[in-house]
């Protein structure tokens, strides 16, 4: 291995294998850079980047419609509302309707099981 020192700006050594000295010569790796799959990728993650923001518009603009709407209709059908209520608690409560008559009102998921397991008793 020779320092050789002719060129006053740079300094490099001679070796006798070629292909280290190729590599030293050109920084151990040399720059051999495909411009075209440099733009391919680019454009490629260019384009993913904006379907997927396209998709995260979209769905903000559904959310936000669906909020919206939730919205208008809680305030223009307030009786609507009371009616949805009262039927919710009217099948998830347990009330006295008559006593005397013997009617009560019962959960429908008891109601349910009570007449399975009458059913399957019978």
């Amino acid at each position: 291995m020779q320092i050789d020192k002719n060129n006053s700006d740079k300094e490099y050594f001679e070796l006798s294998d070629p292909d280290a000295q190729t590599s030293i010569n050109d920084g151990v790796m040399a720059d051999e850079l495909s411009m075209s799959r440099i733009v391919l990728w680019t454009v490629a993650t260019s384009i993913v980047v904006v379907i997927l923001i396209a998709i995260a518009f979209n769905l903000y603009k559904f959310w936000k419609f669906d909020t919206q709407f939730q919205q208008a209709i809680n305030t223009e059908y307030p009786v609507l509302n009371e009616h949805r209520e009262q039927s919710a608690r009217h099948l998830t409560t347990l009330e006295v309707v008559d006593e005397e008559a013997g009617i009560f009102r019962i959960p429908v998921d008891s109601a349910k099981t009570i007449l399975i397991n009458q059913r399957n008793n019978n």
